[in-house]
């Protein structure tokens, strides 16, 4: 294995983890640890419904106020798709997302999609540049 490989697949395991602590951040409704998994002026694009969310101050703000009064919820992700840049400073991935919420009935799916993601390397490890949220399974009434 060359240090190439390596650092590759340190990259990768670092990648997953970031991924792994947006879904448990957001089910701890941990605003400014998840604010934080993105770079200092990175966004969240949530299409039609919630827009452009950018910055570290904007993206904790909308975690309160949209968790404020959100029912216990677990976040599922699988699938992801991890491509790094040739130099290592980058690198795109794409996964799936489940959202499950606590009813009267027990942990129930809610919503499903998925991310598209630009991630960067910076000096304190990976972030999210941005993060593009397909909805494929609107909330169901």
């Amino acid at each position: 294995m060359t240090s190439d490989t390596r650092c590759r697949c340190a990259d990768l395991e670092a990648i997953r983890r970031l991924h792994s602590d947006y879904g448990r951040l957001l089910d701890a409704r941990d605003a400014e640890g998840w604010a934080a998994l993105f770079a200092p002026e990175g966004s969240w694009i949530g299409g039609e419904a919630y827009g452009v969310i950018s910055g570290r101050a904007e993206l904790a703000a909308f975690i309160r106020r949209e968790f404020s009064a959100a029912p216990p919820c677990a976040h599922m992700l699988g699938n992801a798709a991890i491509m790094p840049s040739a130099d290592g400073t980058w690198a795109t991935a794409w996964s799936r997302w489940l959202l499950l919420e606590q009813d009267g009935r027990g942990m129930r799916p809610a919503l499903c999609g998925s991310y598209a993601d630009r991630l960067v390397r910076l000096p304190d490890g990976w972030r999210f540049e941005r993060r593009d949220v397909t909805l494929d399974l609107p909330r169901q009434a």
